[in-house]
């Protein structure tokens, strides 16, 4: 996706009136925690942490700003340093713009900067400096791989990095100036960005009490547990579960997420943080990353998050490195004479480690590998019929799939088979096998509600599962099905939804909100009243502090829409828009709200020039045709959506219909099948595909069909229905 265009000139640079400087707040300062904790602060000091966000001085620029340049996007992008301070010259030709760079960004193995915009903004420079040393490739300016515009809203400090390099920090964005006034209490992160707000444990230093855990802290990360080795086990056992304070700590940061809330010690992860589910295109069909996803969601796919393990198992918490070298980290729970073996891995011991093999490397901008943490099982033919990534041809390139795969023991195992299933599941239309795995909690709560996100209530098996998901213990579970249950009629929604307005978890009151903004009848008692009234201020306070985003501005727009306030979304919509030119969804959404106005059409064709390969874009066009009685022109557009988005099945149904309508059924009976061949077809394209082959003569095939839709689906009741049908007719 490609983004807006906004410019500014030296105009915006020195007009003072309007720049708002970043502010600091005070804080416990790192010398006083230093006066106890000498150990602990001198190992942060080199950490990635503590270099986080830097001011940009001689000391802290990694850099050459020589007035050396790269290109990114058909923009030259020019470092100097001149006595006023550093700066970054953004030309094209002879146009440019100059603008102040005040702050480092990230450390190894590259650094950012930050570059100073009017109105509080700070934008991450999309050209970045190699910090590597230079035998290995770095010392150099570089361009990350992006279609995103150097200004787009995605590399905006204060939208979308800001939270994650500094600490205990205020984004205050003013949705009407549209002025930032972001504060931190300190530049990088530091202590209390894990650890929570020190006055209580200052509290507890005054007052000489004894430590009874959190030293006066809300809660304790110290969480490692204690681990033993049962007979007969090579892996350790945790003795008791992790609270999950650390987990939460952590995912504040370490996570593609969308925030729901502020973290603090006592919160649990979900309170504060919605994880990106485990789908395309942020992951492959089996799990592994593939966006940049930032570690949470792999790690709670794993086997090792549900055995107790927590991040300072692995890594020193203050330092943030490994604990041991090589495998070392993983030998304090799996012994080494079982697992880094030949007999295990089929390797000479000293040419292989086991994060090879269960941790394959992705790399990211260009020059930073991060490993996956679902610890995933090599599946050499597996992934090879998935698309998905082998870590065994990081070094067997050459190697065939089948060779690799017999040269693996034990293949699949336990963890390989359910990610072929979840695999299966997720990118085919569910069967009873894969519905039952959903019911059965075979799958971790990740997946789970990934795979949740593929179901429809209007299928009856499929809404029966979402509705006895309302009640799971995981939160993510939870908000997956009842964002699932939107396309219900509103009077079922609230019928099935009401009794969650009680729910005690922050991620999926901010999924039921928007669920039941348009299902409330007029009148409810009391009591509903006020527990509505609370969720809706709550979603709504969430959604206005972060209009500076166009996706969070297109949502509160869906959530005025269903309230029925036509104005107020139109108007979200189109500030997305301003936001980012080039953000497809809200073009389509504008459209649908002047649907039988003379710009219908134009916002249609607005949202085509964004992105002409949008599938989505040409199904609307079709439609408009359709209600303007088009029908020649109505045709072609709904080929071309099909043609871009041949597994959805809406489209390809709604073209079906209309092909038969102009008298071709052959046509239709042909796109219909192939949808079925693909995995992608759904209870209604099946319905119509049966008349269509009856409709023709080919009663044959609608016999041969329904019999692989009850062989596959034997409890579907639109195939008992047709089943019953063809047996009672005369």
């Amino acid at each position: 996706m490609a983004v807006g265009r906004l410019r500014y000139g030296w105009r915006g640079l020195v007009a003072l009136g309007l720049q708002l400087l970043l502010c600091h707040a005070p804080a416990l300062a790192k010398s006083e925690c230093a006066g106890c904790h000498a150990e602990q602060v001198a190992q942060w000091q080199q950490s990635h942490h503590a270099k986080a966000m830097l001011p940009a001085t001689k000391e802290n620029v990694a850099a050459q700003f020589d007035g050396s340049a790269t290109r990114y996007n058909g923009r030259d992008f020019r470092f100097v340093a001149t006595a006023a301070g550093y700066q970054v010259q953004i030309s094209i030709g002879e146009s440019a713009e100059i603008y102040p760079v005040d702050y480092t960004f990230g450390v190894y193995p590259l650094q950012q900067y930050l570059a100073r915009l009017p109105q509080g903004r700070y934008q991450a420079l999309p050209v970045a400096w190699d910090t590597r040393p230079k035998e290995e490739g770095g010392q150099r300016w570089f361009a990350l791989e992006s279609d995103l515009d150097w200004d787009h809203p995605g590399f905006t400090w204060n939208t979308s990095c800001a939270e994650c390099h500094s600490t205990r920090l205020e984004k205050n964005f003013d949705a009407q100036t549209r002025i930032f006034n972001t504060r931190f209490d300190e530049i990088n992160v530091s202590c209390e960005a894990c650890h929570g707000d020190s006055s209580g444990h200052l509290q507890w230093l005054e007052s000489g009490q004894p430590n009874t855990g959190g030293a006066g802290f809300a809660a304790s990360l110290g969480e490692r547990g204690q681990w033993q080795w049962l007979e007969d086990s090579p892996i350790a056992r945790r003795d008791s579960p992790p609270t999950g304070a650390q987990l939460s700590s952590c995912a504040q940061c370490h996570s593609r997420r969308q925030s729901v809330g502020k973290w603090h010690p006592q919160s649990p992860v979900f309170d504060h943080a919605m994880p990106t589910l485990i789908t395309p295109p942020h992951y492959f069909a089996d799990g592994q990353i593939r966006d940049e996803v930032f570690v949470l969601g792999s790690f709670l796919q794993s086997r090792m998050h549900a055995a107790g393990v927590v991040c300072s198992n692995c890594h020193e918490p203050h330092t943030a490195a490994l604990r041991a070298d090589g495998d070392g980290v993983c030998t304090q729970c799996h012994k080494a004479e079982e697992f880094a073996a030949r007999k295990h891995h089929q390797h000479q011991p000293e040419s292989v480690n086991c994060v090879d093999c269960h941790m394959p490397a992705t790399t990211y901008m260009g020059v930073d590998p991060r490993r996956d943490h679902r610890f995933g099982v090599p599946d050499p033919e597996f992934s090879a019929a998935l698309g998905s990534p082998d870590p065994c041809r990081t070094c067997h390139a050459k190697a065939s799939a089948e060779f690799l795969s017999q040269r693996l023991p034990g293949l699949p195992g336990a963890s390989a088979m359910q990610a072929r299933h979840f695999a299966r599941a997720l990118t085919k239309t569910m069967s009873p096998g894969d519905l039952h795995r959903i019911d059965s909690g075979y799958f971790p709560p990740i997946r789970e509600a990934s795979l949740l996100s593929r179901l429809s209530p209007a299928a009856e098996s499929e809404r029966e599962v979402l509705l006895g998901k309302l009640a799971h213990d995981s939160p993510l579970v939870r908000a997956a099905a009842v964002r699932q249950l939107f396309p219900l009629a509103p009077a079922e929604r609230w019928r099935l939804l009401q009794p969650m307005l009680s729910e005690t978890n922050r991620a999926v009151r901010m999924e039921l909100a928007p669920v039941l903004a348009g299902a409330v009848p007029d009148k409810v008692d009391a009591q509903t009243r006020k527990l509505l009234s609370r969720l809706f201020k709550e979603y709504e306070t969430l959604m206005l502090a972060n209009l500076d985003s166009p996706q969070m501005a297109s949502n509160f727009a869906n959530y005025r829409a269903a309230q029925g306030k036509d104005a107020e979304t139109l108007a979200l919509y189109r500030r997305a828009i301003e936001l980012d030119s080039e953000f497809l969804y809200p073009y389509l959404q504008i459209a649908a709200l002047r649907r039988d106005h003379a710009d219908e059409r134009e916002w249609l064709e607005r949202a085509r020039a964004v992105d002409p390969q949008s599938g989505e874009a040409a199904y609307q066009l079709g439609l408009y045709h359709i209600r303007q009685k088009d029908y020649g022109s109505a045709l072609r557009e709904l080929a071309q959506a099909v043609d871009m988005a041949p597994r959805r099945s809406d489209f390809t149904y709604t073209y079906a219909v209309a092909l038969e309508n102009a008298g071709e059924l052959d046509k239709a009976i042909a796109i219909l099948r192939r949808l079925e061949s693909v995995g992608d077809a759904s209870d209604r394209s099946r319905d119509l595909l049966l008349r269509y082959l009856l409709k023709a003569g080919r009663e044959a095939d609608a016999q041969a069909l329904l019999q692989t839709w009850l062989a596959a689906e034997p409890a579907n009741t639109t195939a008992q229905t047709w089943a019953r049908w063809l047996h009672n007719r005369p």
